[in-house]
């Protein structure tokens, strides 16, 4: 019996795959992935640093007061367009604005059609319309759209 065992060889082990690619198409392929992750990571950069007028003007919205709001518009509205095309806008024109940029037409419509007046004048609000004018600033500055 030990000498049947000492006729008996090892396996031959195969040496382990390598990880690097065979082809040069590999190559290829990793580059293109490489450059779509650059070109994403760019972009989101841009964007980000595009809209931080954006975020200022949503922190701020949380601390001003209803009669401030067409204000705060402006104000955001001139960081993304000319000033000689939104400075000098106001009444129905500003609101007509802020409708066709927004791509709704909230403002020309109450409660919208009052975020103007009640800046000039001292009015008694609901809660309902203060949250409504609070909503309608909110989703203009998060959405609306600059075309140059």
């Amino acid at each position: 019996m030990n000498g049947s065992l000492n006729k008996l060889y090892d396996f031959y082990q195969p040496p382990p795959p390598a990880w690097t690619p065979q082809t040069a198409a590999w190559y290829v392929v990793f580059s293109a992935i490489g450059l779509l992750i650059l070109w994403f990571a760019a972009r989101t950069i841009r964007r980000w640093i595009a809209n931080r007028y954006r975020r200022a003007a949503l922190r701020e919205l949380a601390t001003v007061p209803t009669q401030q709001y067409s204000t705060l518009l402006k104000r955001t509205a001139l960081a993304a367009w000319p000033r000689d095309k939104v400075a000098s806008l106001n009444g129905s024109a500003w609101l007509k604005f802020l409708d066709e940029t927004s791509g709704e037409s909230q403002f020309q419509h109450s409660p919208g059609n009052q975020i103007e007046e009640i800046g000039l004048r001292p009015i008694t609000l609901s809660a309902d319309t203060e949250q409504a004018l609070r909503t309608l600033a909110t989703k203009w500055i998060r959405r609306h759209r600059v075309q140059a």
